[in-house]
C-alpha cells in the first residue's frame, strides 16, 4: 500500500527549487563534487520534527503491536511499525507538514486516520483502526448485508469550540461526492452501547461519554465531502465540512468543525496582516514556509522571511506565483496543496477548505494587495 487513497502533495514551502513557484532555475548547492565544488553554499538543513503516537482498537481503546503506519501526504513516505505497546514514531518530519496517518494489521479493516500538522513542537498522534470482527457488528446491529468492496466512515463531530455537537438532524449530516450527491448508507448515530443505532432509534446526534459520533456504511472507493449543517450560537445556519477519503473494504476515520482556531472570515486581506505571517516560520507563527524559502534554504531562490516589501515584490514578480485572472490557479496555492502527482516534498493544504488557504485565496481574489 503505497499510499492509502488519494495523496498529499504538499505545502506552504511552496517547492523544491526545481520544481518551485514559477519553475526557475534550481538553486545549486555543493556537493564537494564537479566543477562547482567549494564554490557555492550548502543549503541549510530542514529542522526535522518528531511526531509519536500510539495505536489503538478504535472500539476498545487497547493498544495494538505489530501496526504498519505509515505517512499519507509525504515524500518521501514515513513509515513505521508498533511495538508491543503499541507506540511508533517518527523522527524527521518537517515543521510546516501536514499529512494523514493510515494503518494495517492482520484482521483490521486499513484505517485512515485524521490529518496531522506539525508546527514547531513534537507532536503527539494517536491512530485507532477498526477491526474486521467490529465493521461487521455495525451491519449486524442495523440488519444490514455486509457489502464487500465498500468502506465504512466514522466521524466525530464538534462544535468549532472543541464541544460534542450535538442534537443535529441526521438529515444534516451528509457525505457528498463531487456533484454534492449523497453516498453511502447513514448517517447512523452511535448509541450508549457504543455500536452504530437505527435512525428510528436515535435520529440527532448526542452525546456519549463525550463525544458526538456517527458513521456511514457502504462508501464506495473515492474522495467525498463530510458536510454537517447546525445552528450556530446566535441561531444563525453554520456548515463544516471535511475531506474523506476511503477505499474498499477499508475504513476512515474524520472530524468536523476542528478549525484550530483559525476561521477564514472575509474581511478585507493584505499581504502584510494576512499572507506574510502565513510564510514565516512554525517558531514564528507561520506555517513554516521560511524553513525552506530563506536565503540559504532549498528554495532559496523565492525566500519568504525578508522583509515584508521585499517579499511581497518578490512574490508578485515571479510569473506564475499569484494570478489576478484566475486566483485558484496561483502557485502559491497550488504547489502546497494535497494532490496528485506530488509536487512538493511536504503538503501544507489537505484541500480547498482549509483555513488558511481561504485566506490567501481572499488575497489574491481582492488583488493582492500589499
Amino acid at each position: 500500500m503505497r499510499r492509502f487513497a488519494s495523496r498529499l502533495a504538499p505545502l506552504l514551502s511552496i517547492a523544491l527549487a526545481a520544481a518551485c513557484v514559477g519553475d526557475p532555475p534550481p538553486a545549486t548547492v555543493d556537493s564537494g563534487e564537479g566543477p562547482d565544488a567549494g564554490g557555492d553554499v550548502d543549503a541549510a538543513p530542514t529542522p526535522a520534527i518528531r511526531v509519536s503516537g500510539k495505536a489503538k482498537d478504535y472500539f476498545t481503546g487497547a493498544a495494538l503491536a505489530t501496526v504498519a503506519v505509515e505517512s499519507d501526504g509525504m515524500e518521501p513516505q514515513l513509515n513505521a511499525t508498533t511495538d508491543a505497546a503499541g507506540d511508533f514514531a517518527f523522527d524527521t518530519v518537517p515543521p510546516g507538514s501536514v499529512f494523514y496517518l493510515s494503518a494495517s494489521r492482520t484482521n483490521y479493516r486499513p484505517t485512515r486516520g485524521l490529518p496531522v500538522r506539525v508546527e514547531a513542537m513534537p507532536v503527539t498522534a494517536d491512530q485507532t483502526l477498526v477491526s474486521v470482527n467490529d465493521a461487521r457488528r455495525q451491519y449486524t446491529t442495523l440488519g444490514l448485508p455486509l457489502a464487500a468492496g465498500k468502506a465504512v466512515v466514522f466521524a466525530d463531530l464538534l462544535r468549532r469550540n472543541g464541544t460534542p455537537l450535538i442534537d443535529v438532524p441526521v438529515a444534516d449530516v451528509k457525505l457528498l461526492d463531487a456533484a454534492n450527491a449523497p453516498v453511502g448508507l447513514g448517517p447512523y448515530v452511535f448509541g450508549p452501547n457504543g455500536d452504530l443505532v437505527p435512525n428510528a432509534t436515535l435520529a440527532v446526534t448526542t452525546d456519549v461519554g463525550g463525544r458526538s459520533r456517527v458513521g456511514f456504511l457502504d462508501v464506495p472507493p473515492g474522495q467525498y465531502t463530510l458536510s454537517v449543517t447546525y445552528l450556530a450560537g446566535g441561531g444563525a445556519p453554520m456548515t463544516d465540512t471535511t475531506r474523506v477519503d476511503a477505499v474498499a473494504d477499508g475504513a476512515s476515520l474524520a472530524r468536523t468543525g476542528d478549525t484550530g482556531g483559525m476561521g477564514p472570515g472575509m474581511g478585507a486581506r493584505t499581504f502584510t496582516a494576512d499572507v506574510y505571517p502565513r510564510l514565516q516560520t512554525a517558531a514564528n507563527g507561520g506555517l513554516a514556509c521560511a524553513n525552506c524559502h530563506t536565503a540559504g534554504g532549498v528554495a532559496a531562490v523565492l525566500p519568504f522571511d525578508g522583509p515584508v516589501q521585499a517579499t511581497y515584490d518578490a512574490i508578485r514578480a515571479r510569473p506564475g506565483v499569484v494570478v489576478l485572472a484566475t486566483p485558484a490557479t496561483s502557485m502559491l496555492l497550488t504547489k502546497p496543496l494535497y494532490e496528485d502527482p506530488a509536487n512538493h516534498p511536504n503538503a501544507t493544504f489537505l484541500d480547498v477548505t482549509d483555513p488558511d488557504y481561504i485566506v490567501i485565496l481572499q488575497w489574491i481574489t481582492q488583488g493582492a494587495s500589499l
